[in-house]
């Protein structure tokens, strides 16, 4: 009885032990399950892509702002594209159609009946930002600050200007806000800035501490410009809805294949590359003194966190305790909402306010018109890469806001 039992025992050992080809295959696939060693270029993508991915536009900025240094003559208006038709329409209204298309019909609807968030915008873009830079003018003239004349003309000028047609919209949308109310407030800002800019214009040339007796003046052609904003923005995005409406669906899978957005940034270069075509090719650079242009790039960039910071504490106004008054909480706008305003109220229109110029010194020389947009060019350099590295932040920031909501990140 004990011998059958050691022979079982051997015989369940024997089974239990693996055998060396056993061991060998095991191994075998040990090694095949190991992950492949990585090559220095396959390490360096994997760092290098997902931070391409998410500051692509940056780049993009640098290398159309280098384009238009070394090759003005190709983006300028009149140029050899004729950029002032092909990229200064055809890009806008690309921008506004696709964004039409893009936006559900009945959340454009709604947004158009939200009077107290297009008065906040409106209010503080023309109300607020002229008149601070107004009296940051006059506060450089009193201590006799080093700086040309024609500079403290090209900020009064970049600030009296609508907010921005497009970039406003697109980057409100990558950012998780309320993109409807940012495109319905840049279409509305930009007609109201048809009559409004002027008029602000028109009252700070009467200070001849600003403008000095003799500054040309002119009267805009109103017909004219409302034309042009109505073929490249309005009816762009009135189109867009209609498809929008009849083809919801197919819409909605084509801008999911194309991926507007990423369409949407990509005009918006074009845009800033013939803008600033414009500028190199009126020779301002060369005719602005090294201090001026580094005022000019500090003062934009102080009054565009200005405004950003204006916004969102007049948007969502902070109370210092806990207990929040029931006034308070009403006038509140949500995350979304609060993204939309911040980019609409702080941001300077570039392809409004360059008309502006031509008209008000449309009896000066092409450099002086140049050297007066400045500025505004600068200004509206700043807004972008600023703004788009707000956007991470910002959607960040709404997105916390909307689990802690218990509502959809999506």
């Amino acid at each position: 009885m004990s011998s059958t039992l050691q022979i079982l025992d051997q015989d369940k050992l024997c089974k239990e032990t693996p055998s060396s080809s056993d061991i060998e295959i095991n191994q075998t696939l040990t090694q095949d399950e190991l992950p492949p060693k990585r090559n220095l270029f396959q390490k360096t993508r994997d760092v290098i892509y997902p931070i391409f991915l998410r500051y692509w536009f940056l780049l993009g900025l640098g290398i159309v702002i280098g384009l238009a240094w070394a090759f003005p003559q190709v983006g300028k208006s009149r140029g050899d594209i004729q950029a002032q038709y092909t990229v200064k329409w055809g890009a806008v209204i690309v921008i506004f159609l696709l964004s039409g298309l893009g936006l559900e019909v009945s959340v454009m609807l709604k947004t158009i009946m939200r009077w107290r968030l297009h008065l906040v915008v409106q209010v503080i873009n023309f109300g607020l930002m002229p008149f601070v830079m107004y009296g940051i003018v006059r506060f450089f003239i009193a201590v006799h600050a080093d700086l040309g004349h024609s500079v403290y003309k090209g900020w009064m000028i970049a600030l009296s200007t609508s907010t921005t047609v497009s970039s406003n919209s697109i980057m409100t949308r990558n950012a998780s806000g309320n993109d409807g109310a940012a495109l319905f407030n840049a279409a509305l800002g930009n007609v109201l800035g048809i009559f409004i800019s002027p008029a602000l214009m028109t009252a700070f040339q009467n200070d001849p501490l600003v403008f000095e007796p003799g500054t040309p003046r002119g009267n805009p052609d109103y017909l004219n410009v409302l034309k042009n904003l109505g073929l490249t923005v309005l009816l762009p995005l009135v189109v867009g809805q209609v498809i929008r409406y009849l083809f919801s669906a197919k819409v909605k899978y084509i801008a999911a294949k194309l991926r507007f957005p990423i369409l949407n940034s990509l005009a918006l270069l074009c845009l800033v590359w013939s803008v600033f075509c414009d500028g190199v090719a009126s020779d301002a650079f060369h005719r602005t003194s090294g201090l001026d242009i580094v005022a000019i790039i500090f003062m934009d960039i102080f009054m565009y966190l200005f405004g950003c910071f204006v916004c969102l504490f007049v948007a969502r106004l902070p109370w210092p305790t806990k207990k929040v008054p029931k006034w308070v909480t009403r006038w509140r706008f949500s995350k979304q909402d609060s993204v939309a305003i911040m980019y609409c109220g702080a941001t300077k229109t570039v392809s409004m306010g360059i008309p502006l110029i031509n008209v008000l010194y449309s009896s000066s020389s092409y450099g002086i018109v140049g050297l007066l947009s400045l500025p505004l060019l600068m200004y509206h350099i700043c807004q972008l890469f600023l703004g788009n590295f707000q956007v991470g932040l910002l959607k960040k920031w709404v997105e916390k806001g909307e689990r802690e909501e218990g509502l959809p990140t999506n």
